[in-house]
């Protein structure tokens, strides 16, 4: 994403002794926004440097609290998501989950709010994926998980 004039507020992650920066997890014009992504970062980069600046400003930096439970390459080589543990809670109406089966590549769409119900709001994918199977092979696992957007109409 190109930096604009407008993305002035921004989330990094940093090395432990601030010398190498990890990844850039958000850029916005918005404060709002920023903030939001911020409570996030902090509850999804246990153990690691976080910065949070306005322009040049630094507003916030944070060592987060736990143990790092995902090396930073997991994150840069990835997509966004790339070797993060998502919550149901944070899931939105616009999104759908498709789960795959890893043995015999079927796929289906799943519903959250069922999932929600049956599991929690803080249920993590990586608990869930252990607890589904799939309905075509009846093998219990690997299944994985999908978040997808609903089609605009």
């Amino acid at each position: 994403m190109a930096k604009t004039a407008e993305d002035n507020f921004r989330i990094e992650v940093w090395d432990r002794e601030e010398r190498a920066l990890s990844e850039t997890i958000s850029r916005s014009p918005d404060s709002t926004v920023s903030q939001a992504a911020w409570q996030a970062a902090i509850r999804r980069r246990p153990g690691m440097l976080l910065i949070h600046y306005n322009s040049r400003h630094v507003m916030e930096k944070i060592l987060t609290p736990g143990e790092v439970k995902i090396p930073p390459q997991t994150i840069i080589d990835g997509s966004v998501h790339a070797g993060l543990d998502v919550a149901l809670g944070d899931l939105r109406e616009w999104h759908v989950l498709r789960a795959w089966c890893r043995s015999c590549s079927h796929h289906a769409t799943v519903k959250p709010a069922g999932l929600i119900e049956r599991y929690g709001k803080g249920a993590l994918f990586s608990s869930i994926e252990r607890a589904l199977f799939c309905t075509s092979c009846d093998r219990g696992g690997p299944v994985r998980l999908e978040i997808h957007r609903l089609p605009r109409n």
